[in-house]
């Protein structure tokens, strides 16, 4: 098969990993990939990004819903020249190129949908939406027109019935995790050297942007609970973001600056070796509709993973079996499962295994078969 994968992305974060994988796992099934959109090598993402910061408000979102007649400009010339079989677009908002090259040419679209943008941006600080009538309208067409919408927790899938999108439409495929790059390896001893952490101490770790909806402020306040009842012990935050200010704030404030280290950002082929340093891995917090990418990771590298009792959690992990989970945004709650877990290594081991045997099926190879499978489907209807 030829698939032409679309987005409009800077593809500069977790939605980059996001896209390559995919790809890398299409191609790996033996597709051939048309990767296309306005910033799809380093010149295009540094003009996009210029782009994105000197264009803000009101014009910004114009020239979003602009994009849509370059988009199918350009999705036309290749479909015209490559004849592809299938558009695989990743959603962005305002975006409706993808669904409309496909009608024009009758060619299956699938939509992946990481976050319903619409309703998030309308309570983001930095990307405040203007036209939030137009945003819902556009973001309800490409789900309704999609041949397949592909939505990643299963209240995601939820939240667009309830906008009455028919349940034919929505597909449930959590992130996943590309198994041969998150392998074990013996490298703590070097990770904690590094950091200038004692290599006797235990560690409790997290990976990812420091922003409010992970749950920074929660698991600081959790971490001190514990550090009360466990001595010699570390927590290892590997990534930065934009709350790096308040956060260093709240650090000074819990009397934690001598058991707390930041890593700053660190290249993802670099965040396995970190993990492998981590007794404990941590999620504590998520969005409701958000798969969390970072907990495949953790699984893949036998983690014993604590995060929030939350649907979308439960979509990756089975509480008790492959994860422990706790009561969202108790911090005491989140303490108390650490503390147990830190006094029992036994447990950590049996349930980080487990962990591990499970995520062999939440891969993104995997992801990319089932896609192919419902294009099957699809092919076999037509």
């Amino acid at each position: 098969m030829k698939i032409l994968y679309h987005h409009r992305t800077l593809s500069d974060g977790a939605e980059g990993i996001h896209i390559q994988e995919m790809c890398v796992a299409f191609q790996k099934l033996g597709h051939k990939m048309i990767l296309t959109g306005p910033a799809v090598n380093k010149s295009s993402r540094g003009k996009f990004s210029l782009l994105k910061r000197l264009i803000r408000g009101p014009l910004y979102e114009l020239m979003e819903m602009g994009y849509n007649i370059a988009g199918i400009i350009n999705l036309a010339r290749l479909i015209k020249r490559h004849r592809p079989d299938m558009i695989y677009d990743r959603y962005m908002i305002y975006n409706i190129s993808s669904v409309l090259a496909g009608q024009m040419f009758k060619i299956p679209t699938f939509t992946e949908i990481n976050a319903p943008l619409a309703y998030e941006r309308s309570f983001e600080r930095d990307e405040k939406l203007y036209f939030k009538t137009i945003a819902f309208l556009m973001e309800k067409w490409i789900v309704e027109k999609s041949y397949k919408a592909v939505v990643v927790s299963t209240p995601l899938k939820r939240y667009f019935l309830e906008k009455d999108i028919p349940d034919r439409q929505l597909v449930v495929l959590p992130n996943g995790v590309n198994i041969e790059k998150f392998k074990s390896t013996d490298n703590r001893k070097k990770i904690l050297t590094a950091h200038n952490i004692s290599v006797s101490s235990k560690i409790i770790g997290f990976t990812g942007i420091l922003r409010p909806w992970h749950g920074i402020e929660l698991l600081l306040k959790a971490f001190k609970n514990v550090r009360e009842e466990v001595k010699d012990i570390t927590l290892l935050m590997v990534g930065d973001g934009p709350d790096m200010d308040p956060i260093y704030r709240q650090i000074e404030t819990l009397d934690l600056k001598d058991s707390v280290v930041i890593t700053g950002r660190v290249p993802h082929d670099r965040v396995p070796a970190y993990i492998n340093a981590f007794d404990i891995a941590v999620s504590p917090k998520t969005t409701f509709y958000a798969s969390p990418m970072k907990i495949p990771e953790y699984m893949a590298l036998k983690k014993c993973i604590v995060a929030p009792d939350t649907e979308n959690i439960r979509d990756l992990l089975q509480p008790g079996e492959t994860g422990v989970l706790f009561e969202p945004e108790s911090p005491l709650s989140l303490s108390k499962a650490l503390i147990h877990l830190l006094e029992d290594a036994e447990l950590r081991e049996k349930i980080g295994s487990r962990a591990h045997e499970a995520v062999k099926f939440k891969t993104w190879e995997s992801n990319a078969n089932k896609v192919i499978d419902i294009y099957n489907g699809c092919a076999d209807e037509k």
